[in-house]
């Protein structure tokens, strides 16, 4: 699997995703925060990827 820092740097939605969830302080704790304002999938996963949403990270 590639690493989420390789990702960011060569995929959009992974830099845009790093950068909300540093501007709006987004934790795993914020799904429901990120469900009701991001509509973009691509970015939407990338979130989640991040913060370790719906993995078995928990």
């Amino acid at each position: 699997m590639v690493s989420v820092e390789v990702k960011e740097s060569l995929i959009p939605s992974y830099s845009i995703a790093e950068s909300l969830i540093k501007e709006f302080h987004l934790t795993r704790a914020g799904k429901d925060k990120i469900d009701a304002k991001i509509t973009d999938k691509r970015v939407k996963k990338a979130l989640y990827e991040i913060l370790g949403i719906g993995s078995d990270k928990h």
